[in-house]
Order: structure tokens, then sequence, then C-alpha cells
């Protein structure tokens, strides 16, 4: 679906026809009765053998020239081909909303056209997250769009963007830090022409992990508590993985043998491990450090990660974050090793 890339590469969602052909392809048809005629008209257009175009000059309504501005060379051109065409971008990200099921009216936040409300995310009753749309392609402007929407928000937030394409590390450290979510549409929507769309598989289930540490009824609490010394930190834990499913704990002069349900990492209607406690697996199987250049390393992992922290607090009793940003991933405070 080329949609998605078009938003992220059409200047202010405004463009001659051909402009928009040439990045939606066959998909045009179904983006058309989103696209509304200007009253002014292009002031250049693309030429075939030119990387600028040429420019455009009206003399008259019938008498309209593309001219090459090093060869001063003119070609008629039909005013159909110069009008531009500006996306209704509401009504695009209305349905884009729709299928989310957010609640509220989409709007424009700020930063130019790229950045917008796309509504509230409400997984429960009282329980309200904002959801903002960031398109730019750039990754220093999704940063920076990113920053914006931290300061504007004062609760934890869902960024979403059209693709994955301007990740970087300090958008990760960023979301991190504020214990937001990070969406791309084109894994969340399938686009059925003009403004509508359909959810893949319900929002609650993409943003599972940020739900799970953001509302205490959808947090499953341990089962178990270890009986850490007072005064433990961190640095003074050791998680070895037994197999699969259990681990060896020890904390100081203390220890013992637990399993996923244990740390309060099962899934409550199928009594499996949660993603929670695959990712404790993977970091250990990483040797406590899991950076994005690992094979395993998934953009899954950073809604994830903050909800592990969380249980892992929970069943130890110790302040802090148990994982530190390191080398463009994270890294354990404690020894974490995998089974044999």
């Amino acid at each position: 679906m080329r949609l998605w890339r078009a938003l992220e590469n059409i200047h202010g969602w405004a463009g001659v026809r051909s402009v928009w052909r040439e990045h939606m392809g066959d998909e045009l048809e179904f983006l058309q009765p989103l696209l509304r005629p200007m009253e002014q008209l292009a002031l250049s257009v693309p030429w075939p053998g030119t990387i600028e175009g040429r420019r455009i000059v009206v003399h008259d309504e019938d008498d309209i020239v593309a001219v090459d501005e090093e060869t001063s060379e003119a070609a008629a051109i039909a005013r159909e081909d110069v009008v531009l065409w500006q996306l209704d971008a509401s009504a695009l990200f209305r349905g884009a909303a729709s299928a989310l099921g957010l609640t509220g009216e989409t709007a424009s936040v700020g930063m130019g056209t790229r950045l917008w409300w796309l509504g509230d995310f409400v997984p429960v009753e009282g329980e309200r997250f904002p959801v903002y749309l960031a398109t730019t392609r750039d990754a220093g402007e999704l940063v920076k769009n990113a920053g914006y929407v931290s300061a504007l928000s004062r609760r934890p937030f869902v960024l979403a963007t059209p693709t994955r394409r301007a990740g970087s590390e300090p958008l990760s450290r960023l979301i991190d830090g504020r214990s937001a979510a990070w969406i791309a549409l084109e894994e969340a929507l399938d686009w059925r022409g003009e403004g509508v769309f359909e959810a893949r598989q319900p929002v609650g289930e993409v943003l599972r992990d940020f739900v799970g540490a953001h509302v205490r009824l959808a947090t499953a609490e341990p089962e178990a508590r270890f009986p850490t010394p007072a005064g433990a930190t961190w640095g003074d834990v050791r998680i070895r993985f037994l197999d699969g499913h259990t681990v060896s704990v020890q904390v100081r002069e203390r220890s013992g043998r637990f399993g996923y349900a244990d740390l309060g990492m099962v899934n409550t209607k199928n009594n499996a491990p949660t993603v929670a406690w695959e990712l404790l697996r993977t970091i250990a199987e990483e040797r406590g450090h899991l950076t994005w250049a690992s094979r395993k390393a998934s953009a899954d992992h950073r809604k994830r990660k903050q909800v592990l922290a969380d249980r892992l607090r929970a069943f130890f009793g110790i302040e802090g974050d148990p994982f530190e940003v390191d080398d463009g991933g994270w890294r354990a405070r404690f020894v974490l090793e995998p089974d044999a």
C-alpha cells in the first residue's frame, strides 16, 4: 500500500496530478475522492529528463507553458496538468481514527500540517491517552515532533507515524523516557479507499503492553514476592534461566527458583508466558545487553520493555529502572544469564 509513504513524501499534501500519480500509482483512484482542486496553479511541474522540473509561465487562460530554466525552451502544457490538488487530510485521518476506535475530533496541532491529534485512546472508562500522528519522513524532524508532543501532553501518549522509516535512537530514548508507545499505521490498518480503514487487530491488543503499564486494572499482580534483603540494589540481583519457563534468582545471600507466573508474567487467558517474559529471555540470550544491531531486536520491544521493568520492580521491591539505555539499546543493571 503506497498511501502511507505518499503522506511522508508529498510536501504539504498538495501537488499536480502527475506528482500524485508518481507516488500513488494505480491506487490514486482510491484517493481521488479526497483530493480537492486548489485555486492557484503550480509554479513548476516534473518534466522528463530533468531533476528540478520546469517552471510554469501563464500568459493567458489557455496559454500556459513549461519553461526549461537552463535552455529557455518552452513547451505548451494543458491547464489541467498544472492544477494543484490538495488532500483532505481531515477526512482521511478521521477514517484512520475511527478504525482505531479513538474518541474526539481529529485536528492539526501545529508543527506545520504534519502533526495531528487523532483522538483519545480509551482502554477502560476513566483512562484516556492522546494519540498523535506525525507524518514527517525526516528522523530529526520526527524527534522534534515527538518532543513537542511530550511537552504538550502531561500524561502518557501514543505516537503514530505512517511508517517506521524515520525511527532513530534519539526517538527511542524519548519514547522510553516518557513511557509512551509508538505505532505505525501501515502495520495497524488496511486501507479500503477514500477515508475508510479497517484495523488489523483491536487497538487494545496493539497497545496491550502500554495499557499494562498505565492502567492499573489491566496490570496483573505477581503471585510471589522475592524476599529481597534491605538495602539491596539492582547490582545485587542475579537471574539465570533454567529453561524457557523457570529462572534461578539470587539477591545477596537469598535465592530461589521461580516460574514466569511468580514474576507476574502470565497471560491469564491461556496461562502462557507474556511477551514481557519473552523479552526478558531475549535479553538474557544477548547476555543482558540488547541493541538495535541484534538480529533479535524488534520495534515491539519498546512497548514491552516498560511492562517488563514494572514487573521486575514489583517482584523485587527495588526502586529505579532495572535497565539502562546503552549503545543504542538496553543493558540490564543486574546479572542476566540464559539457560545453558
